[in-house]
């Protein structure tokens, strides 16, 4: 391991129930809870302040993703209750309620979405997926949202994550059953699809091989794939232009519970983030680690191990005692993003735990 990650602010007690999700812009870090709350914490200090919060609703929240311009910043979250929800933040953080019939519908139940800005055109666009397997696409100008289209795949396993990849105009939308497909933005045309041939219960053909997070590298060369392999979480790279298989991120172990192949993480991982220029890749898991790759070798280049010890007493006031300091959402921070902190990539952690945690790498400027 070649890097070491040093701690720049905790915030205990950040939220009343479980962290479930996190996404930085320039100005903010954007937190989701079970509690039912969206956080801002400022990014102007390296102590990160809150800047304000909203309560959007009871049955909490569980992802969240941003669209950012000079003006203003959009920040798209979705409930427990399958409800899609729009804010806006410029000089006050507010609700946007004229949105499509279609993200209105009480029948639709969502789940994961992602905003993508386009990087030549004006053709922006918001991803939201559904219980039913398919992908809602949406066109985005300023504000306003307009339905364009949905997904007509056969597969009808619930559709867990998504992501967009601006520079080939791709969507990757992960799925419960382990299948992965990328998708042609302009036609939703099927391009590849990737099949899990992970483990089946027993008494049914349930999968356990579940996808929690799918990411494009920046450039839009590989797609990074969370999925589970029964109590254990693996990360696969895949080659997005001739649909192949890259390799798997594998930690090397010595229990004799776990095969050949090995596994990236010693129970689910949960979230996987790329860095500015695609040569890193961030997981983290339900096994209290955060383990940071090299993608062009596959090798693990650091790990941090999170714990409830890091946080004072205090600040874990509310926490019941047997939630452990698991990763559920991280992001990396953009280089040179808080004043101080220099140059080197930074990585956000969110969890059980209800504590957000900063990082940088160590060393240089």
């Amino acid at each position: 391991m070649g890097k070491q990650y040093i701690s720049t602010a905790i915030v205990g007690d950040a939220h009343q129930s479980d962290i479930l999700d996190v996404c930085v812009s320039k100005k903010y870090t954007v937190t989701c809870s079970a509690d039912g709350s969206l956080k801002l914490w400022s990014n102007s200090s390296s102590d990160r302040p809150l800047e304000t919060k909203v309560f959007v609703d009871k049955f909490g929240l569980h992802h969240v993703s941003l669209f950012e311009t000079s003006d203003f910043l959009l920040i798209g979250t979705v409930s427990f209750s399958g409800k899609f929800y729009l804010y806006k933040m410029s000089d006050q953080l507010v609700a946007v309620d004229d949105l499509p019939a279609e993200l209105k519908n009480e029948k639709s139940s969502f789940w994961a979405l992602k905003f993508m800005k386009d990087l030549e055109e004006d053709n922006n666009v918001l991803a939201i997926t559904m219980a039913s397997g398919e992908t809602q696409i949406y066109n985005l100008q300023g504000e306003t949202l307009t339905y364009t289209a949905t997904t007509s795949s056969t597969d009808k396993s619930f559709a867990t994550s998504v992501d967009l990849d601006p520079t080939f105009k791709r969507m990757a939308v992960g799925h419960q059953n382990g299948n992965v497909y990328i998708y042609d933005l302009e036609y939703l045309k099927p391009l590849y699809e990737f099949q899990s041939y992970g483990l089946k219960k027993a008494t049914s053909s349930s999968s356990l091989s579940t996808v929690r997070c799918v990411r494009f590298s920046p450039g839009g060369t590989l797609l990074a794939v969370a999925r589970d392999s029964g109590a254990y979480g693996t990360i696969f790279l895949y080659d997005v232009k001739y649909g192949e298989v890259i390799g798997t991120l594998t930690n090397a172990s010595h229990s004799s519970n776990v095969g050949i192949g090995g596994f990236a993480h010693n129970s689910w991982c949960m979230s996987v983030s790329f860095n500015e220029d695609g040569t890193l890749l961030a997981s983290g898991g339900l096994d209290d680690t955060i383990r940071v790759w090299s993608t062009s070798t596959r090798t693990k280049e650091a790990s941090l191990v999170v714990s409830k010890s890091d946080v004072d007493d205090e600040a874990l006031s509310h926490t019941n005692q047997l939630d452990n300091a698991t990763c559920c959402a991280l992001s990396f921070i953009p280089r040179g993003l808080v004043a101080g902190e220099g140059d080197n990539d930074g990585l956000v952690i969110v969890g059980f735990d209800r504590v957000v945690r900063w990082f940088r790498e160590a060393g240089g400027v």
